[in-house]
């Protein structure tokens, strides 16, 4: 922008003449635009640099407009700047609108206390997508809110006092998230720390969500620090709120928005203990399932490797969610948890996409149907490790949130995710199909081979159950993650998780007629062990039983004499 600036100045001078406030208005502009099309911005700081930098610019050039009014939009910006030239100040009302904000202040405030320059102004400058730069500044403001401020009033204080209340209530710190566009709101009153007569502020909600229990609005400033900046509530307070415009009256001017203070559902005693029981359950029967799979040599094949491994990554992905997906204490620890999970889960779907194409291969081919292990395990665990991996490079702050440890909603980083889930789940549909569709026409040919192809339809339902069970799951899951998640996708999502364990060991164990009769066995050599150790010890011991002829023999002898 200085470079911009330079050159600007440079041109005007060759010209001759002197650049009018329109042109300089648009340029700063056009920079901006340039600027923010790059992308998201890296911190705090360059969000501090630019605001500062444009709210400096409009305050200098505004005096040079020709025109009392004038509105500018671009790509991503759009600004309104009122100008008033009068030898005594001018009075009365100020209102500039935009289609994401309204600024109502006075000339008065425009104007202030001090020396009249000749001129007032007033302008608000509207950014359509810093909000994404800024969505995650929100370390510093439980502490200023708790801070003692000069510049907070007794609105603010029982505002700030309705917000902690809201919050004890709850008995959890809330999230927050952006809920409107960041404006800029300026006059040309040099003193706006402490404003006599506070301005109004109504901002339009990025989403139509109306306040709950678990969600209220709160109005906040971008507040410069040594560390760059972050928001703020202090000095405005939330005047009125509907499910589409917040109303802020603040005390001082800067840059503002509205966020969304998001309390998380209530732990309560039954959800903990449902979770507890429900994964310990699932934890249990997806060990036996692997103790089976594993040593049980008359099942041993391509699609049994395929659920060992698949039992293997759930297995693993309960433990861990069990043990640390509330442990958010330890951010470091918590984006590891967050990156377990990920590689996990996603493992278990790769396993299912296996088991999918490995079935499409027993319809299809006669011989050959097996899969080599090395083909299984590459797709099997390289998939998903390649895909967090790379997750983890782009974007290394989005494993882990203030509420789970899980993926970070921010910059949609939860789709490295979601979207291999739902390709992954769309294949195997795709698959299925194409089984089903293959099945009926061997059943309909003339000499089928009815016990394979019977076979073939029991493992085609099984696997269809089984993606059924997993998939609906996180599609509960998507709610559940969400900063907003209700308690009512809690429950459903805990349950369907409990019940994957379960549901596996019953279809692919106990309803294996195969696996029933390796489990009778064993069954009888644990009840009854003393009549085989008796059976054994009669049957052989020829040495005991001889020895015992001989000495009836003699018996019978002595006898005899």
């Amino acid at each position: 922008m200085r470079n911009s600036c330079l050159a600007l100045s440079n041109s005007g001078e060759a010209a001759g003449g002197r650049l009018t406030g329109e042109v300089l208005l648009e340029n700063v502009f056009t920079q901006v635009d340039s600027f923010l099309s790059q992308g998201i911005l890296s911190n705090s700081r360059e969000v501090s640099r630019l605001l500062g930098a444009v709210e400096d610019a409009m305050k200098l050039i505004a005096p040079q407009l020709r025109d009392n009014h004038i509105t500018m939009e671009t790509d991503h910006t759009e600004a309104e700047i009122a100008v008033r030239r009068r030898q005594t100040p001018a009075i009365g009302p100020i209102s500039l609108a935009n289609d994401n904000a309204r600024l109502d202040t006075s000339w008065e405030t425009a104007t202030g206390n001090g020396t009249y320059p000749g001129f007032a102004l007033a302008g608000l400058v509207c950014y359509k997508t810093l909000e994404r730069s800024v969505n995650n500044s929100f370390q510093y403001l439980t502490d200023t809110d708790t801070d003692t401020d000069t510049d907070t009033d007794t609105d603010t204080d029982t505002d700030t006092d309705t917000n902690r209340d809201t919050a004890t209530a709850t008995a959890s710190k809330p999230s927050y998230q952006i809920s409107s566009k960041v404006v800029t709101a300026f006059v040309s009153n040099p003193a706006t720390e402490h404003l006599t007569k506070p301005v109004i502020l109504t901002f339009k909600h990025l989403k139509v969500r109306a306040e709950s229990s678990e969600m209220n609005y709160t109005c906040v400033f971008w507040r410069v620090h040594e560390e760059g900046g972050a928001w703020s509530s202090r000095g405005c307070t939330k005047v009125t709120s509907n499910a589409t415009h917040t109303v802020c009256s603040c005390s001082h001017l800067s840059s503002f928005a509205v966020l969304m203070a998001l309390y998380p559902v209530k732990d309560t005693f039954e959800l903990r203990l449902l979770t507890w029981l429900g994964l310990s359950v699932s934890v249990v029967c997806l060990l036996l399932c692997i103790l089976t799979f594993w040593l049980c040599r008359s099942i041993q094949g391509t699609r049994t490797t395929i659920h060992l491994h698949l039992c293997v990554c759930l297995f693993i992905a309960d433990l861990v969610f069990l043990s640390g997906i509330s442990q958010t204490q330890s951010k470091g620890g918590c984006g590891f948890v967050a990156g377990l999970l990920h590689l996990f889960f996603l493992g278990s779907f790769s396993w299912m996409l296996l088991e999918g194409v490995q079935l499409y291969r027993m319809v299809v081919l006669v011989f050959n149907t097996t899969i080599r292990p090395l083909y299984l395990h590459a797709v099997g665990y390289g998939l998903p490790l390649t895909i967090v991996i790379i997750s983890a490079i782009t974007y290394p702050d989005g494993y882990g949130t203030t509420q789970h440890c899980w993926l970070s909603l921010e910059r949609g980083f939860i789709w490295s995710f979601f979207g291999p889930v739902c390709t992954i789940i769309f294949l195997n549909a795709f698959i299925f199909i194409i089984t089903v569709w293959r099945l009926a026409q061997k059943f309909s040919s003339l000499n089928p081979d009815l016990s394979t192809l019977h076979k073939i339809k029991v493992f085609t339902v099984t696997a269809v159950a089984q993606l059924c069970v997993l998939g609906t799951m996180w599609i509960f899951g998507v709610f559940q993650f969400q900063e907003e998640g209700t308690v009512v996708m809690t429950y459903l999502f805990t349950i369907l998780n409990s019940l994957q364990g379960a549901l596996l060991f019953i279809m692919h164990c106990l309803l294996n007629k195969t696996v029933r009769e390796e489990y009778y066995q064993l069954l009888s050599c644990i009840c009854t062990p003393q009549k085989k150790r008796y059976s054994d010890f009669s049957t052989n011991n020829p040495s005991s039983s001889q020895s015992q002829g001989s000495r009836r023999t003699q018996d019978t002898g002595e006898l005899q004499t």
